[in-house]
Parts: C-alpha cells; sequence; structure tokens
C-alpha cells in the first residue's frame, strides 16, 4: 500500500492505491481547503507535489483549467481529483 508524507508535519499514512489526496489529508487530521466540497469545482484543496508526482494519477483537462485559472505552479495537483497510485510526499500552503 503506498504511503502518503505530509510536510511540514512530516506526518506519514499509509493508504489504499487509489485513495485521493484530499481524502488522505483530511484522515490524517488535516485541514483541506474547499469550498465545493471536494466536488472538482473551486480548486481550492491544491497541494504541491514534492516527490512521487509519478505515483499519482494522471491530470485531466479540468484539472489543468483549474490550475490554469487559478495560475498554480505545474507542481500542483488539486487533491479531490488526484488519486495516490505510490509513494508520495505533498505540501501546502495552508498548512
Amino acid at each position: 500500500m503506498p504511503i502518503v508524507t505530509f510536510l511540514p508535519s512530516g506526518k506519514t499514512f499509509e493508504v489504499a492505491e487509489g485513495t485521493l489526496l484530499f481524502d488522505a489529508a483530511m484522515n490524517a487530521g488535516l485541514p483541506v481547503a474547499s469550498s465545493c466540497g471536494a466536488e472538482q469545482v473551486c480548486g481550492r484543496c491544491n497541494m504541491s507535489v514534492i516527490l512521487g508526482a509519478d505515483n499519482l494519477s494522471p491530470r485531466r483537462e479540468w484539472e489543468n483549467q483549474l490550475l490554469s485559472r487559478d495560475k498554480k505552479p505545474k507542481t500542483d495537483r488539486i487533491s479531490c481529483m488526484t488519486k495516490i497510485m505510490g509513494d508520495c510526499t505533498v505540501t501546502t500552503t495552508y498548512w
């Protein structure tokens, strides 16, 4: 099972393959910014991928549009759209 690490806390959690980044963070007790309740609309739940970008589900066009709209860096992912397929390390500005 994949291990996700959340920085700066350094918390690590084992998750089932296919778990959304959003759900992994919430289950770890971390706050996740969202005004749409993970309905894949607002884009506020973006997280920066530090390690393991290749271990996440591929980006879809809608995710690219949200990141572009909000002028987010290419290392960011919308957590409610991104599935964990292998080990990764993420962070966000609101932790």
